[in-house]
């Protein structure tokens, strides 16, 4: 998958609302009006839309005079990168590393354990 830019917490909100419209582009009308109650300015969506295309998470495209947004990616793959790049940085890209620290640091239960340990097995063919 291609180096994608980190998000801003607005940025994400941003982006989770595009990924959830039913539609494959959007428009700033209408991210205004979902983001209504947020009192933003047009030129301040733009701003944000603007970095989310220089961090490769949307193309914009021009018909007449209206821009349309549309995501490089679904919130999937997304969820798939930052996995990746959060294990990368923090656990020398290893899910073990990371399951690890949360045993020791006591993150999970006995009950957890049991519960992975299941899913673990499910995935693979065991039950």
């Amino acid at each position: 998958m291609k180096n994608l830019g980190r998000l801003s917490e607005t940025e994400i909100e941003i982006m989770e609302v595009i990924w959830k419209l039913e539609t494959t582009s959007v428009t700033v009308n209408r991210l205004m009006e979902i983001f209504k109650a947020k009192d933003w300015k047009t030129s301040t969506l733009s701003t944000i839309l603007k970095r989310l295309i220089e961090k490769g998470f949307l193309t914009k495209s021009m018909s007449g005079k209206t821009n349309y947004y549309t995501p490089t990616l679904t919130l999937s793959e997304y969820k798939k990168y930052e996995t990746q790049s959060f294990l990368s940085r923090l656990y020398n890209g290893k899910a073990k590393n990371f399951i690890a620290a949360l045993v020791e640091d006591d993150e999970l239960n006995q009950d957890d354990i049991a519960e992975l340990k299941e899913w673990f097995a499910r995935k693979d063919g065991k039950e």
